[in-house]
């Protein structure tokens, strides 16, 4: 029986996790006073095209810079396909389909790849007006971002080595993208980690399958089916999430020879997660649930959709929170801390003041326009840019490759102009 829109599995998640913001997700995190911000410069840009080329003038108001580049030794290649879950209904539609998402992976290759890195938006002419409405902009001001490169190569030669790689998973938040932080992606295949991050479907803003069939973003739209929570998001999907990011482990583990895997070596025993605003809650939850997991690096985390028996019995495996200072809903980070209190295992947190949101993926990194309207907060995203990929890594390091605790400690504690706190149980 094909189920309704609203009917989930949801590993104990309670109905209070039913928020009272916008239904816009994205707006949801914006002031209001930076919406009508946007709005306004958004009317006085589309009313300056009548004036000028538009092709000519937005690149000059609004220019597009590529990603930095990697620091570690190896060269990164990159792949994408579509993954189907024959044993999931796809509750986002009414039709009866299995769920489908689209997944890309991140690798290290030895020696140089052949051709020019991979351009950092796929099919833009689907991606771009989605991303648009997204951000309440017209779509020809950032019509140039289809031109910006990564670092990443679409080359699949010299992928055969002789030790296997750990393995990160990465999941977006609501409206976000798979490769909203490619510059963390690429760090970390260049210092010899597999990373895979998939759009979660109808929970992305734009998934593009590899048919050309497109799902669009729904899920912050998504209503529960009682009167009470009408005009709220419901979270409840969450389950949904988590289930995209165990279908994911399930095939990595027994299906290397997927056109997508294959010649990838890896290590099953070495599994890390990263996950950003919905996708912190999401790897929270997946930890708790899923033992295959070793350690979560969570990017400015939404803890609202982590369930209440989570909360109170907390994670034992290592975990990583790094994020804004405070949130406006001051409830956000007394449920992270409330966590905190009852995890076991080593746990460490930096606070950046002057950021926000979106600061934690790649958006700043690629123009200052972002900063001007509002939707970054960081004014040197290059600093902020280089502690996420720093701190990511030696954490990885230290959980995943047996590092020294004491390194990541220090490297917190360095940190003077933030705030940070870290805990490492004493061994036994």
């Amino acid at each position: 029986m094909k189920k309704r829109l609203g009917d989930f599995e949801t590993y104990g998640v309670e109905k209070n996790i039913s928020q009272a913001i916008t239904p816009d997700y994205f707006e949801g995190m914006l002031p209001r006073a930076q919406l009508i911000k946007i709005i306004l410069l958004s009317s006085f840009l589309a009313g300056l095209c009548f004036l000028q080329s538009c092709s000519v003038i937005f690149p000059l108001i609004a220019p597009f810079a590529d990603l930095p580049e990697p620091t570690g030794s190896y060269t990164v290649a990159t792949r994408t396909a579509t993954w189907t879950d024959s044993s999931r209904d796809e509750t986002f539609t009414p039709e009866a389909d299995y769920r489908r998402i689209v997944v890309q992976v991140w690798y290290p290759i030895m020696g140089k790849a052949q051709g020019p890195p991979a351009l950092y938006i796929d099919d833009p002419e689907l991606r771009l007006p989605a991303l648009a409405k997204q951000l309440r902009l017209p779509v020809t001001l950032f019509k140039h971002f289809d031109q910006v490169r990564t670092n990443s190569y679409t080359d699949t030669s010299n992928t055969e080595f002789s030790s296997d790689f750990p393995v990160i998973l990465f999941s977006h938040g609501l409206s976000g993208m798979r490769f909203q932080n490619t510059s963390l992606m690429e760090e970390l295949a260049s210092q010899g980690y597999v990373v895979l991050a998939a759009d979660h479907s109808y929970e992305a803003n734009i998934t593009i399958f590899e048919n050309g069939e497109t799902a669009q973003y729904r899920a912050g739209k998504r209503r529960v089916l009682t009167g009470d929570h009408l005009e709220n998001i419901d979270l409840s999907q969450i389950a949904i999430i988590v289930d995209d990011l165990r279908f994911m482990l399930d095939k990595i583990s027994r299906d290397n020879s997927d056109p997508l895997l294959r010649g990838i070596t890896y290590d099953l025993a070495k599994i890390g997660l990263i996950g950003h605003s919905l996708g912190g809650a999401a790897v929270i939850n997946t930890m708790a649930v899923d033992s295959r997991t070793q350690a979560a690096m969570v990017l400015d985390g939404w803890f609202a959709p982590v369930p209440d028996s989570i909360i109170a019995q907390g994670v034992h495996q290592p975990q990583f929170h790094l994020g804004q200072a405070s949130w406006s809903d001051l409830e956000n980070y007394a449920r992270m801390d409330r966590l905190l209190a009852h995890s076991t295992g080593p746990i460490f947190k930096l606070l950046i003041p002057g950021t926000q949101h979106t600061d934690f993926t790649d958006m700043p990194l690629f123009t200052p326009f972002s900063l001007y309207i509002g939707y970054t907060g960081i004014a040197d995203p290059g600093w902020l840019n280089k502690l996420i990929r720093h701190s990511t890594l030696q954490f990885f390091d230290t959980y995943l490759k047996g590092s020294d605790p004491a390194v990541l400690e220090a490297l917190i504690l360095a940190e003077r102009t933030v705030n940070s706190y870290s805990f490492i149980p004493p061994g036994p």
